[in-house]
């Protein structure tokens, strides 16, 4: 995973997260996204599809 790709990801998720009004938004936007980068053409590793989810949860949280 190249750094400017995971930028990008966790940029949408925290942008689609934003736009959620409450908290259970926040995890569906959170859950939507894990599935996606499971699946073709991404293939990330859940390891790699972990830091991305906690990178996001730490901008969400340093944003309130």
């Amino acid at each position: 995973m190249q750094l400017k790709d995971r930028e990008a990801i966790i940029q949408k998720i925290v942008e689609e997260s934003n736009q959620a009004s409450k908290e259970a938004g926040k995890q569906r936007v959170l859950v939507e996204w894990r599935a996606k980068l499971e699946k073709e053409p991404t293939l990330f590793t859940l390891h790699q599809i972990d830091e991305i989810v906690r990178a996001v949860r730490e901008r969400l949280k340093a944003s309130q």
